[in-house]
């Protein structure tokens, strides 16, 4: 028997002189080197076999084998030796894998972290939005100093309306230093209407109240209902000056600034006191009349004069100054018609024409109005929530007349059908003057009287009631075809 000395860790022969293993690096203990294996003939044999030069393959060389059940021979390594040093297990998960795990996951990251800031931020956020309510609770809102002013306030007896108080009262300057005063008047122990302020908002520009002057009640248009006088004090440019204002009582017993009357009378200069504006509002109503006289006495084809109309149209815009304004030609000749459009849908509108020394005029349901320039033809044409309608008119000896009045929509007998898409369609009931017809009767019908197709949209974007009044005071025969071309856009 051969007695051999092997590396305890990596199996290389040793001299028995080493300390440390040529091979490994090992460092060896006396006891760990084997001195006394025995190698057996057939290591004997092998050992015959001519050793190589390579330090690997003297290790692959005398790596003893095993053999397994399979007769198949095998490397078995020595005690202490392992097949990855390092400690570190080769994964078999191909890297492709490997790499959509890590997006994946690094998504889940992302969008986590997102969320989390997303979370944090709207946190974040709302405390602020609650800090911001809390310090807005913490300052509180100043009160009015408005008062009533005792020698203009006092109980009356209001034609039109009965027995009222009127209330005068100071600005409210917490408010601004240019506020002015307000008005309202109060029956039966409650309050009946707020006079609408002289600017909006109630503030005036750059004028600083001082007093109110005087409060009458006056028949300002002769229509047996008594009208509101007020005369103020304001200090402008250190200057303190007076300022008139005229509120008009309407069919409906309420009160409406006519503001155009209330400029004319403020650029009077002269007009300080009750009694001379009184005089001056006779005055302008006798000349009015007088005019008017004249113009019943010719026929309604002949001309009118300028003044006359643009007055009475100023005066229909100032019964409504909250609304909108459009002039328009229906007929051809030399005097536009006016459209008014209301603040709202529900308000509808009115379309006006002059003839015979006033203002001839007919209601708009909800504002739709349609006209072709000239042809002496509009079309009140709207609708809402399933009912729809073409009421048509025209202007005849100076009056408007009706001459169509289409309507079709849902009665209760409406039935849905499926058009050739397969689409659900309500298939309305139409009437024209009264009698069912089909829809393409109805349109025919209508085309002979407007063609819809080349008519414009008359209102939605017109103009505030000083803007209307400034051009029809600036409207000449002139600038006629300019406004044809504003309203054809």
């Amino acid at each position: 028997m051969q007695k051999k000395n092997f590396c305890p860790y990596c199996g290389a022969k040793l001299s028995s002189e080493v300390r440390f293993c040529p091979q490994c690096g090992k460092k060896l203990e006396d006891d760990s080197i084997n001195n006394s294996e025995e190698v057996s003939q057939e290591e004997s044999i092998g050992e015959n076999i001519p050793e190589q030069h390579s330090s690997e393959e003297i290790v692959s060389d005398n790596t003893p084998k095993k053999q397994n059940e399979g007769n198949e021979i095998s490397e078995e390594f020595p005690d202490g030796l392992d097949e990855n040093p390092s400690g570190i297990k080769k994964s078999k998960t191909p890297v492709f894998i490997k790499s959509i795990i890590g997006i994946v996951v690094a998504g889940l990251l992302f969008g986590l972290g997102y969320k989390l800031f997303d979370v944090v931020d709207n946190k974040k956020a709302q405390k602020q939005a609650e800090t911001k309510k809390e310090d807005t609770k913490k300052i509180p809102e100043k009160e009015s100093n408005s008062k009533k002013i005792g020698d203009q306030t006092f109980h009356t007896n209001i034609k039109g309306i009965g027995e009222v108080e009127f209330i005068s009262n100071t600005p409210n300057t917490n408010e601004s230093k240019y506020a002015d005063a307000t008005f309202e008047i109060e029956k039966d122990g409650k309050t009946y209407e707020k006079l609408p302020g002289y600017e909006k908002n109630n503030i005036r520009k750059d004028k600083v109240f001082q007093s109110v002057d005087a409060v009458s009640f006056q028949d300002c248009n002769s229509d047996n209902a008594d009208d509101i006088i007020i005369i103020n004090s304001y200090k402008e440019n250190e200057n303190v000056k007076t300022e008139s204002r005229i509120y008009i009582q309407g069919s409906d017993q309420k009160f409406t600034l006519d503001k155009d009357l209330s400029t004319r009378v403020n650029e009077n200069g002269s007009l300080t006191t009750v009694a001379d504006i009184v005089d001056y509002l006779k005055q302008e109503e006798s000349n009015t009349a007088e005019i008017s006289s004249k113009s019943e006495q010719k026929n309604s084809g002949q001309e009118a004069s300028s003044d006359e109309w643009k007055q009475a149209y100023i005066n229909w815009v100032n019964q409504r100054p909250d609304w909108t304004y459009v002039l328009f030609d229906v007929n051809g000749d030399d005097i536009p018609e006016i459209a008014a459009i209301g603040t709202c849908m529900a308000d509808g509108g009115a379309v006006g024409t002059y003839a015979n020394g006033k203002v001839q005029e007919i209601p708009i349901a909800r504002c739709g109005l349609i006209s072709v320039q000239g042809q002496n033809v509009v079309d009140n044409s709207d609708g809402h929530m399933g009912r729809y309608y073409d009421y048509v008119y025209k202007i005849d000896d100076g009056r408007w007349v009706q001459i169509g009045d289409g309507e079709y929509g849902d009665d209760g007998d409406t039935t849905m059908e499926t058009d050739k898409y397969g689409k659900s369609t309500i298939k309305f009931v139409y009437t024209w003057n009264g009698e069912k017809v089909s829809e393409d009767e109805y349109s025919a019908n209508l085309k002979k009287l407007i063609d819809v197709d080349l008519a414009d949209v008359i209102g939605y974007q017109g103009l505030s009631s000083s803007e209307i009044i400034s051009q029809i005071r600036n409207y000449t025969n002139d600038n006629k075809i300019i406004l044809k071309q504003e309203d054809g856009k």
